[in-house]
């Protein structure tokens, strides 16, 4: 199901998918760096999802073990902290902030509220998370004031920002291309992990 950006709407859709009699919860899309040796396309596959309340959570360590297995020959993987942010972080200067903070490699908006559903629910849970722009990469300006409550960007919004701004179209090149390698990266996991890896995993064995 996609949920659009932010906590708000990834809690929605994860109830949405337990309405449906779902066995399991995985947060998947792409996330921002904050560790600087991650580069465009790199993969997070996170032991734990780090939340500004303090609390955390873990992931089904089992299930993301044989994700890692079966991806590791091919991709590049880390297993780092995964922030949970209730907004984007669009400057390189708050992800550099960030990590020296609390030691998360990389954030997303969405991952946190899924796992929390999945806490709650006592549901096995994995975030799968490519990363869209390196932690030495802001967001231009065009970008964020085009997005709406969804996640979706207003093409037109964004064009009449970059047109008043032709400096940014620069960097919306850059991003264009990192994102392109995260999207890249998401179609090679799900061809790598086969469908049986959507079948939820067992209750018991470390899941």
């Amino acid at each position: 199901m996609v949920s659009g950006a932010g906590p708000h709407n990834a809690r929605i859709a994860a109830f949405r998918l337990i309405e449906r009699k779902i066995g399991a919860l995985v947060s998947w899309g792409c996330a921002a760096a904050l560790d600087h040796s991650l580069n465009a396309g790199d993969l997070v596959l996170p032991e734990r999802i780090v939340t500004p309340d303090g609390t955390g959570h873990a992931v089904s360590p089992g299930w993301r073990e044989r994700a890692h297995h079966a991806l590791k020959p091919t991709l590049r993987i880390t297993s780092g902290p995964l922030w949970g942010s209730p907004e984007i972080v669009a400057s390189s200067a708050e992800k550099q902030m960030l990590h020296s903070a609390n030691g998360a490699v990389a954030v997303d908006m969405e991952s946190a509220a899924v796992a929390s559903v999945a806490e709650a629910r006592g549901l096995p849970f994995l975030a799968v998370r490519a990363i869209a722009d390196p932690a030495c990469m802001s967001l231009p300006r065009s970008v964020t004031v085009a997005v709406d409550e969804r996640g979706d960007v207003n093409l037109p919004k964004l064009l009449r920002h970059a047109l008043s701004h032709p400096a940014e179209f620069v960097a919306l090149a850059r991003l264009g291309k990192a994102f392109n390698a995260a999207a890249n990266t998401l179609r090679r996991t799900v061809h790598l992990l086969g469908s049986d890896f959507l079948l939820p995993p067992p209750a018991a064995g470390g899941y």
